[in-house]
C-alpha cells in the first residue's frame, strides 16, 4: 500500500472490529498456508524450478475466489469495495512501472528463491519451527528499515523516473471500458478452472515432503471420502488451501476496508524500531502511526504463526520443514522485503489482492517475481549441481 493512501470511513476509529477481524483472518491464513504446506522452502523452490505446483494450486484457488468475491461485491455497488480500489489506486500513481512493479517484482522474486519464503509464508514457517526464518524475517525487516530511511530518494531517483502506468488508467476495467463485474468474474473462472486442470494433471499427495506420507496413506487423508478429516490431516489440496485464502478478501473489505497482505508488516515493525532512533523519515513516520488499514495486519500474521506453530505441534511436525542456509533465510529476507516495497506490494498484496481487483500495474509485478524467482532459482542450482537437500 502506498505512503500516500486514503483513510476508510469503516476502519477509521473501530479498532476493536478491525483487531478481532483480523485475528480472525490470520487463523484461517494460519490452517490454509499450513495444510498446504506451501510455505516450505522446498516447495516453493520446486516451484521456480517447475518441479511442484503447489504454489500455484494456492495461487489461484485464492485468487479466483477472490475474483469471484470481487465481482459480487462489484455487482452490488458495495461502497467499502470502492474504497479499497481508492486506497490502492496510489500505488500505481507513484511509481513508474518499470522501476516498481518490474525492478521490485523481480527483486521480490529473488529474494523468494534464496530465502525459499515469502512475505506472508516466512511467519507460518517461523511458526512450525522451520530452520532460519528468523533470520529471514530479520533481514525483512531491515529490508524494510533500508527502504524507509532513503524512501524520500528513492521515489524522486528511481520511482518518479520512467514509464508511468503503463496506461492512463489504474484498473484494467477502466482502460478496456467493461464492466469489473463481468471481468472479475471471467478471472475467477478462469483460476478456479486452472485449479482443477492442475489437481487433475498433478495429484497433490505427489507433490508434499516425503515425511507425511505414511499420514497421507491413512484414510483421514483420502480426500472426497467420508474418513477423510480437515483437522486431524496433516495436509490439505492446495486448491482447498488456497480458496480459504481467497474467500478473507470479503472480511477484510467489509470489515476491515483493505484487502490481503503482508509486506506492510515488516514496514510497521521497521518503523517502530526507527523513529525512536531519530531515523525517522517521512515514509517511517507514517507507519509508525497506528493506522487500522495497515496495522491490522499484525495481529494477522502473528495469529497465522501462532495457529501454525499450534497445527505443527498437533501434527508432529514441528521443526519438520528444512530451511536454507543462513546466509541465504537472512539475504534473502532483505531482498525480498525492499524488493516488495519498491513493486508496492507483495506476492499477497499484487498476486492475490492487486490482480484480482484488475490493477494493471499488479500483472506486470507478478510475472516480474516469478521470472527473477525463476532466474535465480536456475542459475544457482546450476551452479551448486542441487539446490538444497531433501
Amino acid at each position: 500500500m502506498s505512503q500516500k493512501s486514503t483513510k476508510s470511513d469503516t476502519t477509521k476509529s473501530n479498532w476493536p472490529l478491525v483487531v478481532l477481524t483480523s485475528s480472525i483472518m490470520g487463523i484461517c491464513f494460519g490452517v490454509s498456508f499450513y495444510k498446504s504446506h506451501v510455505y516450505e522452502p522446498q516447495i516453493i523452490r520446486g516451484q521456480f524450478l517447475f518441479q511442484r505446483f503447489v504454489m500455484l494450486k494456492v495461487f489461484f484457488g485464492a485468487m479466483g475466489i477472490g475474483a469471484l468475491i470481487f465481482s459480487a461485491l462489484s455487482s452490488m455497488k458495495a461502497r467499502a469495495f470502492d474504497q479499497v480500489r481508492t486506497l490502492w489506486r496510489p500505488t500505481s500513481l507513484t511509481r513508474s512501472w518499470t522501476s516498481g512493479p518490474v525492478l521490485g517484482g523481480v527483486l521480490l522474486g529473488m529474494g523468494m528463491s534464496l530465502s525459499g519464503a515469502c512475505p506472508g509464508m516466512v511467519w507460518i514457517a517461523l511458526g512450525t519451527g522451520t530452520s532460519n526464518s528468523l533470520l529471514t524475517i530479520a533481514g525483512g525487516v531491515l529490508g524494510a528499515s533500508a527502504y524507509g530511511v532513503y524512501a524520500d530518494a528513492i521515489q524522486e531517483r528511481l520511482l518518479n523516473r520512467g514509464p508511468m502506468g503503463p496506461c492512463s488508467q489504474v484498473y484494467a476495467d477502466e482502460a478496456m471500458r467493461k464492466s469489473s463485474t463481468m471481468l472479475t468474474f471471467i478471472l475467477g473462472m478462469v483460476c478456479l478452472g486452472g485449479c482443477a486442470l492442475l489437481e487433475t494433471l498433478v495429484p497433490w499427495k505427489t507433490e508434499l515432503p516425503n515425511r507425511l506420507s505414511e499420514a497421507l496413506s491413512e484414510p483421514m487423508c483420502e480426500f472426497g471420502s467420508p474418513e477423510f478429516s480437515f483437522f486431524e490431516c496433516p495436509a490439505w489440496p492446495p486448491s482447498i488451501a488456497g480458496m480459504l485464502l481467497g474467500a478473507l478478501q470479503l472480511p477484510g473489505v467489509v470489515f476491515v476496508g483493505n484487502v490481503l497482505g503482508s509486506a506492510t508488516a515488516f514496514q510497521i515493525l521497521s518503523s517502530l524500531c526507527l523513529a525512536p532512533l531519530g531515523l525517522s523519515s517521512k515514509y517511517v513516520r507514517i507507519f509508525a502511526t497506528p493506522n487500522p488499514l495497515a496495522w491490522f495486519q499484525l495481529p494477522y500474521v502473528g495469529v497465522a504463526s501462532v495457529i501454525a506453530h499450534l497445527l505443527a505441534g498437533k501434527s508432529g511436525d514441528l521443526k519438520g520443514a528444512i530451511g536454507v542456509d543462513e546466509m541465504q533465510a537472512f539475504l534473502g529476507g532483505f531482498v525480498l522485503i525492499f524488493g516488495s516495497r519498491l513493486a508496492g506490494g507483495c506476492t499477497s498484496g499484487h498476486g492475490l489482492s492487486g490482480c484480482a481487483m484488475l490493477m494493471t500495474q499488479s500483472w506486470i509485478a507478478v510475472p516480474s517475481m516469478f521470472a527473477g524467482g525463476i532466474a535465480l532459482s536456475i542459475l544457482l542450482q546450476a551452479c551448486d549441481g542441487k539446490f538444497f537437500v531433501l
